[in-house]
């Protein structure tokens, strides 16, 4: 059999239990003559519409088909009937080299893995996760170390596997979002279902679904397909490991593949693990953008980055209150981290490369750099939303800093009913809910305006990859019902609570190595844009307009203020329109 590079020439073992096993090469069909014993056949194997020449013979057409007995060609078809242990037995082979391949990264990355283990002849199967990436593909490959504080190496292992299961697939997301967008879980079928007979070290296979996103519409979401199992090496030592789908699904959906990866687990100490994280994944060729530094650098999606975004999490759900001056219910903490990672998750959908269709609609075009969204779920406004992201020669540390206040002025502004003058002044601080190493805050804020009370909910997380600043108004009822305790409150613990979500605000990711002190940063812009509905007809050039003129001050004014130059309008709006990629 002639072997082409790529997916095209993946072994398919098939996993699930069908009758029969069949080479990936051709699709075979009954023809009219089957009592006489004809089998019709077709090469699937390529695109073009005619094959060359092959051995002197003619190839055939790649959508013409003949009678078997008359190929004679240099190919040939194979039929073979596979019983559940051998089935077994490929899936398990598949794991083990997989597993093979997990520690021999960990070992050549001189980390505490000293020897690999010895699981006879799997050369071939090694060989196969080492295939050079097609053109227009690459590897990016990478090992992280670390400890993990006030977590035991049995509960990683048990956070890593069991809860990525199909009763809540959310929560293995949770622990490693934002890069982490979405993600899926579900039991294993077939013969992987047994794959604990044949090594009873393994304790759990989940099939996985996920989504990874930078916060930017400049870069394309990767999905990735594949299956995720725990190990327990010895006591005390776990090991986590994905391998692709593509391995058994060459028809999975996906655009990335995730080759061997995973995490290995020991105990270090009392109460704590140390972890090894290899990422080893093939991709696209990264696009030209403002972002092609940072990917094309690994700095992205690199292990140490997911590393860093699990302590973070891990941080930030041990947040408590300080700065009080207001008595807040002994729920509020769980609504306040809830609501905060809900208008984070708002943000990535509006990013994503296939954001929600039931709730929202891009409505500019796929070339404009400028993206605007249709907020379905919201019903007492027409809403919108504009995206948009540049870059600014500053420290993102800086940056966040400025932005931090901008944030807020802008969310007053829209919902506060403030005049200019009352934008600008400070707003009172009730509250701060944070990490310890102040990472995450979470702060509520009170402005008293003409038309009432408006409070205004942000959360600012800093890392030295991602950054986040983002914001939402709240009503006096809402604050009187998840968070306040005393006589004014009537706290709920419902799911309406999370009815409005839509926040505004801001993403930062440094343009190169140094983070928080990198030379420049990558800003994305997220903005509410919200008219009335009883008003004048809005299209999208009016609201693109609308949106043009906020990321416009606010470039202007980082320019002026964190940059210390100033901008003329001409430069404002080639940037905009991704004609310059520099302040």
């Amino acid at each position: 059999v002639v072997q082409f590079p790529g997916p095209s020439c993946i072994r398919l073992y098939a996993y699930e239990d069908d009758e029969d096993f069949v080479d990936e090469g051709f699709a075979e069909k009954k023809g009219k003559d089957k009592g006489k014993g004809i089998t019709e056949c077709k090469y699937k194997g390529t695109s073009s519409a005619e094959l060359k020449t092959f051995g002197g013979q003619q190839m055939l057409s790649a959508e013409q088909t003949i009678p078997r007995r008359d190929l004679s060609v240099a190919f040939k078809t194979y039929k073979r009937q596979l019983s559940n242990y051998q089935r077994l037995q490929l899936a398990n082979n598949y794991c083990k080299a997989a597993y093979l391949e997990v520690m021999s990264l960990a070992k050549e990355a001189g980390t505490w893995v000293r020897a690999t283990p010895s699981l006879g002849n799997l050369d071939d199967l090694v060989n196969e996760f080492r295939t050079p990436p097609l053109p227009g593909r690459k590897m990016e490959v990478s090992v992280a170390t670390a400890v993990i504080p006030d977590v035991l190496a049995s509960e990683m292992a048990e956070m890593m596997t069991l809860s990525v299961s199909i009763l809540d697939s959310n929560l293995w997301s949770k622990l490693l979002f934002p890069l982490v967008k979405h993600v899926e879980g579900s039991n294993v079928v077939g013969s992987l279902q047994y794959l604990s007979y044949a090594d009873v070290s393994i304790k759990a296979a989940v099939q996985m679904y996920a989504e990874l996103q930078l916060p930017t519409t400049l870069v394309p979401t990767r999905y990735f397909e594949f299956l995720r199992y725990g190990k327990e090496i010895m006591d005390g030592i776990y090991i986590i490991v994905d391998v692709s789908s593509r391995y058994s699904d060459p028809f999975a959906k996906r655009n990335s593949e995730r080759r061997p990866s995973g995490v290995i687990i020991r105990e270090h100490g009392p109460e704590d693990c140390e972890i090894i994280w290899i990422e080893n994944v093939e991709v696209d060729e990264t696009r030209e953008n403002l972002y092609s530094t940072i990917i094309g650098s690994n700095l992205a999606y690199d292990a140490h980055r997911w590393v860093t975004t699990l302590l973070w999490n891990l941080k930030r759900d041990k947040s408590s209150f300080s700065d009080l001056k207001i008595d807040v219910h002994p729920g509020a903490g769980s609504f306040l981290l809830a609501l905060t990672q809900a208008m984070k998750r708002f943000f990535m959908e509006c990013v994503s490369q296939h954001p929600d269709e039931a709730a929202l609609t891009v409505i500019t075009s796929g070339e404009d750099p400028i993206r605007i969204l249709h907020n379905k779920k919201l019903t007492e406004y027409i809403s919108f939303v504009g995206v948009n992201s540049f870059r600014v020669q500053a420290k993102p540390l800086s940056v966040f800093q400025f932005l931090m206040k901008k944030d807020l002025q802008l969310e007053f502004r829209v919902f506060g009913g403030s005049e200019t003058n009352e934008v600008h002044e400070e707003p009172e601080l009730l509250f701060t809910f944070g990490a310890d190493d102040k990472s995450n805050i979470i702060s509520l804020h009170k402005r008293v305006t003409k038309e009432g009370i408006v409070y205004g909910l942000q959360e600012a997380s800093m890392d030295e990859y991602c950054s986040f600043i983002l914001s939402k108004t709240l009503t006096e009822d809402t604050v009187n019902a998840h968070i306040v305790c005393g006589n004014k409150s009537i706290y709920e613990d419902s799911k309406s609570r999370m009815a409005n979500i839509t926040p505004s605000g801001f993403a930062i990711m440094p343009d190169g190595p140094g983070g928080l002190h990198c030379d420049a940063s990558l800003v994305t812009f997220l903005v509410q844009l919200y008219y009335d509905p009883l008003g004048n007809p809005v299209d999208v050039e009016f609201v693109r307009k609308d949106f043009l003129s906020d990321l416009n001050n606010i470039i202007r004014e980082l320019n002026e203020k964190v940059v210390g130059e100033k901008m003329t309008g001409i430069e404002i709006i080639h940037l905009t329109q991704g004609k310059a990629s520099c302040i």
